[in-house]
């Protein structure tokens, strides 16, 4: 029962490592930027360090414990079992090997286009205009756009970032994910474009419009659909480094 065990140890010490490679990975480079927000980065990579002690300290303890002398006969009968834990490795070599894209349309759609409800209240100064347009967060915009009762986006140039979700007219909406932690508490707020040709899924593009008011309602009440925005300028732009809003 000794190969048995020292099996068994070997394993766990194996996962252990695969699992710090991958925390230190993600924890050292922007791919950790599709599940958690950028502060939470050190945390991981601390956690990644840990588990590679503890996974080195295990793998070495088994391999000075050895086999046992007798290890043939009815321990031989047992070794494979262990082995179907290996199994174990095929996903996490797949995450360490290949990183999924961030949250994109198809998360989008299973949240539904209803907009999250804000207080309306203690809205800050616009920022100064940059080359004739306020860089606005879509998170902002659309606090802005559906729940200011001063209207201060009215005849206000804005520029927002975010990705593409096809929308059933045939339009789309640009879109993009706030998060508090991580990618599980996700939050997706989308805005309806005006004047532009339909754009393929999770496209990651740069608008320049204006807000306009959607018929029937009126800012600082609740509202069953996205705020919209008349594109002026669209541009399409690599996907960024931080797809996230925080």
């Amino acid at each position: 029962m000794v190969a048995v065990k020292a099996m068994d140890e070997r394993t766990q010490a194996v996962l252990l490592l695969a699992l710090a490679a991958i925390s230190i990975r993600l924890g050292l480079s922007s791919a950790a930027l599709a599940y958690i927000k950028p502060g939470l980065q050190p945390a991981l990579l601390v956690a990644g360090i840990a588990l590679a002690l503890l996974g080195g300290h295990g793998l070495l303890r088994s391999l000075r414990s050895g086999p046992s002398p007798g290890g043939d006969g009815a321990d031989h009968d047992h070794r494979h079992a262990p082995g179907v834990a290996w199994l174990l490795m095929v996903p996490l070599l797949a995450l360490l090997l290949i990183a999924p894209p961030a949250l994109g349309s198809f998360a989008v759609d299973r949240q539904g286009s209803a907009p999250p409800a804000s207080a309306g209240v203690g809205f800050l100064e616009l920022p100064a205009p940059r080359e004739g347009a306020v860089d606005l967060a879509l998170r902002e915009y659309v606090s802005r756009a559906l729940y200011d009762p001063g209207r201060s986006l009215d005849g206000v140039p804005v520029r927002l970032v975010g990705f593409a979700t096809p929308d059933d007219d045939g339009g789309y909406r640009l879109s993009r994910f706030t998060v508090n932690c991580c990618a599980a508490d996700a939050t997706a707020f989308s805005v309806e474009v005006v004047g532009d040709a339909a754009r393929p899924p999770d496209t990651w593009l740069e608008v320049t419009g204006r807000w306009e008011q959607r018929p029937g309602h009126e800012p600082g009440t609740l509202s069953d659909e996205p705020p919209v925005i008349v594109a002026e300028q669209v541009s399409v732009i690599p996907a960024p480094d931080e797809p996230y809003e925080y």
